[in-house]
């Protein structure tokens, strides 16, 4: 089960103003820290939205008062697609279980914590700040088609690589000496999108289109914000499509300071 856009935004809302009331009360009460200046982090946010087996790990450096530079990489997977039959006009479509499942994140950015509105050094407080990110997902599926051309079990191969260079707005709250929470609340972004699609089996151009309108339709669904990021045009046709787009930039973390 995955949380829609609205579940996030409303949970986010939430723990945003628990937070930082927590973490006003704090600044007021605490005298002069030790000083840390390295985080090492995980990501909570991708599991909920992408599933559990997503596993990314972050590690940020203060770099004086007011900067910082992090770094993120880990396994980052397209979510599970359920087994599930569509029927159109002339034909059949079924999902079949199953299919290789892999992804990798990479991504870093330079962070300026605002003066004017923190009270502490960095890493704790609002910041901004220009990012990088790159995702890799290679996913393959098995389908039973049948239509007027074909009859049997095909298989597709998904390749997707996405780029992308943006500005990003966040908050990071002390919950305790050690502990902290990141959030990277709104991080606009272009995005460079590389998608391949093979099939295993030859399919008249009409059957083609099916299939890949039906994995469009499923990245739209498991995905938030696909649908204002790719537009269909990749995956009209198999092979490799170039794709520039609006990108995006979200993410909670929990960090340990040392």
């Amino acid at each position: 089960m995955y949380l829609t856009l609205n579940d996030i935004k409303n949970l986010l809302v939430i723990v945003i103003l628990t937070m930082f009331s927590l973490d006003v009360s704090g600044q007021d009460s605490k005298s002069k820290e030790k000083i840390y200046q390295n985080t090492v982090r995980y990501n909570i946010s991708n599991p909920v939205i992408f599933g559990i087996e997503n596993f990314i790990l972050g590690y940020e450096r203060t770099l004086g008062k007011n900067r910082s530079f992090s770094i993120d990489l880990g396994i980052n997977r397209l979510p599970g697609f359920e087994p599930e039959t569509d029927n159109f006009e002339n034909s059949t479509l079924s999902l079949l279980a199953g299919g290789k499942n892999k992804g990798l994140h990479i991504s870093a950015d330079y962070r300026f914590y605002l003066k004017t509105e923190n009270k502490y050094d960095a890493p704790r407080g609002v910041y901004i700040g220009p990012y990088y990110s790159f995702n890799s997902f290679d996913r393959t599926k098995n389908w039973l088609l049948t239509s007027n051309n074909f009859n049997g079990e095909v298989g597709t191969d998904l390749d997707l690589k996405i780029h992308t260079v943006g500005a990003e707005l966040g908050y990071q709250f002390q919950v305790s000496q050690r502990f902290m929470l990141d959030f990277v609340l709104f991080g606009p972004g272009l995005g460079i999108y590389r998608a391949n699609v093979d099939f295993d089996s030859s399919l008249s151009p009409e059957d083609s289109a099916i299939l890949l309108e039906k994995i469009n339709d499923l990245l739209s669904e498991k995905i938030p914000g696909f649908n204002t990021i790719v537009d269909g045009s990749g995956f009209e046709k198999t092979g490799v499509a170039n794709i520039t787009g609006l990108g995006y930039r979200f993410m909670i973390n929990i960090g340990y300071r040392f």
